[in-house]
């Protein structure tokens, strides 16, 4: 075995799952942070909603002063207008459609495919959606209640910033939406190995080529020597 056809089994061994998915972060950044804040808001909508319901679970926040996420989690606002759902429900659904679109954005990305044109715009016009429902809440939070909620701000600066990456996705629509994951050691283990079986010493190629040339330097030979007498 050549050095040339080892380098590249060292390289593909290197690359792990762990790293491609690195690779694709880095790729698509913002994708993979939209991803991210999906699953943060999810995890705080949740915990959020299972102390509205349970109130044996503690709320782990302030409860005094101008910061008092009991205040502001068992007002009449922290429920959807004109029912007893909590507002948490409705924002667990819309951390589920935004991280199902930024996954479906990493695996067409994944693949080396083109993403969908309506992804974009899609996600923009959720956060929008998003963006407005929070000013809702903290017009409320500030004005009618006079408190704040801590776990209640962080929801709203991540909706916030899932508003500007959607925006900013959106105006370079008309750039590459999605970059192949390079793959590149069978290629170079196919190129050492046509490499190695040129070069390689005793194969049937190369005594093939080696062959006729020194056929044909035997017969010059062979023409070159001079008659013998009789």
């Amino acid at each position: 075995m050549t050095m040339g056809s080892i380098a590249p089994e060292r390289d593909e061994q290197a690359e792990t799952p762990l790293s491609r998915l690195a690779a694709l972060a880095r790729a698509q950044l913002g994708l993979s942070a939209l991803a991210l804040m999906a699953v943060v808001g999810l995890g705080i909508s949740i915990y959020l909603t299972i102390v509205h319901y349970d109130s044996g679970v503690p709320l782990v926040c302030n409860t005094g002063g101008l910061v008092s996420c009991q205040s502001v989690t068992t007002s009449a606002y922290s429920v959807v207008p004109g029912t007893s759902i909590p507002i948490t429900i409705p924002g667990m659904l819309w951390f589920l459609a935004l991280g199902g679109l930024a996954i479906a954005g990493l695996r067409w990305a994944a693949r080396g495919e083109a993403e969908d044109a309506r992804l974009r715009p899609a996600t923009l016009l959720l956060t929008i959606a998003g963006l407005a429902f929070v000013i809702y809440l903290v017009f409320c939070e500030i004005v009618l209640v006079q408190r704040i909620c801590e776990w209640c701000t962080v929801i709203h600066l991540i909706t916030l910033a899932a508003f500007l990456i959607a925006l900013t996705r959106w105006q370079r629509r008309d750039e590459p939406a999605s970059l192949p994951v390079q793959r590149a050691a069978p290629a170079r283990r196919a190129t050492s190995a046509t490499h190695a079986a040129s070069v390689a010493p005793g194969t049937p190629t190369a005594g093939r080529a080696a062959s006729p040339a020194l056929s044909h330097r035997t017969r010059r030979s062979l023409n070159r020597r001079p008659p013998t007498s009789r």
